[in-house]
């Protein structure tokens, strides 16, 4: 088997399939293969990186990313909990490398009890798979934390802040109830359906692809979704809002596409700047009803922009990545303005 470049380039460009992920996998395990497969994922992680301050040992970080993940048990008193976390390092080659292995739990040594807790994190501008004890996967989006926990009265509890997409094992005995920041439940038995619920939005959208479930609100309020309905609650203002939608669109990202159909321009700065994890200030005028209409996927930060100004008469400019400390530095930060 020779290496075929193509695989690990679409793993760094956001554009992998499930193949893609499996033969970067089948690399690694091949003694003839593994050190031509890091050379070549060297050189695009020096493409890739953005910032001189990211400095690391591959070599570590290979072994680490494809055959172990670092965990942290922590003792409580009321149970125990497992966080499965990474390295600051190898979270950006989540960016691609990670993607290929997934986030999968594989904690064999230690079996799931009641009330333990698996932590994902999935960092700006990136996407990763993830496997649940109970059978259930999905993908964590731009920017997201998932929390799973079996709870003492055998419900299949996640805490979601950000995005994500569900493809719940099914079990009439385990209900599975997704948190939101939002103050709203999700219950479910066995579906498909998305959830984009960031705390710093105060909203929470659930799309669903198939089956059916049910929300409960914090006001008591409960309502039931079918196939092919977008819901969109503002907890701010307490409003839901009901509509039949093209699944299809809600779901690209999970395939690296931003599909913006006629969203406002605020919006779709909030969605863009997380796609490519970077600082968007929004210091338009007399544009609060301006919709947008874009579909990006192969595209750069800077072509996206400039997409943007073609079809909006505003413009844009990029400010530098500023140095924090703590070896830290800024978000690249784009200022969008009026022309």
């Amino acid at each position: 088997m020779a290496i075929d470049k193509k695989h690990i380039e679409n793993i760094f460009g956001q554009k992998f399939s499930l193949k893609d992920q499996k033969m970067v996998q089948e690399y690694f395990a091949d003694e003839h293969l593994k050190e031509e497969a890091k050379h070549f994922i060297n050189s695009q992680w020096e493409q890739f990186k953005e910032s001189p301050e990211l400095k690391t040992d591959l070599d570590q970080v290979y072994y680490k990313l494809f055959y172990s993940i670092n965990q942290e048990k922590i003792n409580k008193p009321k149970g125990r909990s497992l966080f499965l976390r990474i390295s600051q390092v190898a979270a950006v080659l989540v960016a691609g490398l990670l993607i290929a292995a997934s986030i999968y739990f594989s904690d064999r040594g230690n079996p799931i009890e009641n009330n333990q807790l698996v932590k994902f994190v999935s960092h700006g501008g990136f996407r990763n798979q993830f496997s649940l004890p109970d059978g259930t996967t999905g993908w964590l989006g731009h920017g997201s934390t998932l929390e799973y926990q079996l709870g003492s009265d055998n419900q299949r509890v996640v805490s979601l802040d950000g995005l994500a997409f569900f493809d719940v094992a099914h079990s009439e005995k385990q209900p599975f109830l997704v948190k939101t920041p939002a103050n709203l439940a999700i219950k479910v038995f066995g579906t498909r359906f998305n959830v984009s619920a960031y705390s710093a939005d105060k909203s929470c959208e659930i799309i669903l692809e198939s089956g059916r479930v049910g929300l409960a609100f914090q006001n008591g309020k409960t309502e039931e979704m079918h196939p092919d309905e977008r819901i969109f609650y503002d907890a701010e203002k307490r409003t839901v809002e009901r509509s039949v939608v093209n699944v299809a669109d809600y779901l690209a990202w999970k395939e690296g596409r931003l599909v913006l159909n006629d969203v406002p321009l605020e919006e779709c700065c909030v969605k863009i700047s997380r796609f490519y994890n970077v600082e968007i200030e929004l210091q338009t005028e007399n544009m609060q009803n301006q919709q947008v209409r874009l579909l990006l996927e192969d595209e750069t930060l800077e072509e996206a922009l400039n997409l943007l100004c073609l079809i909006l008469p505003v413009e844009y400019k990029v400010e530098g990545r500023i140095a924090m400390g703590d070896d830290r530095y800024s978000k690249k930060k784009i200022i969008i303005k009026n022309k």
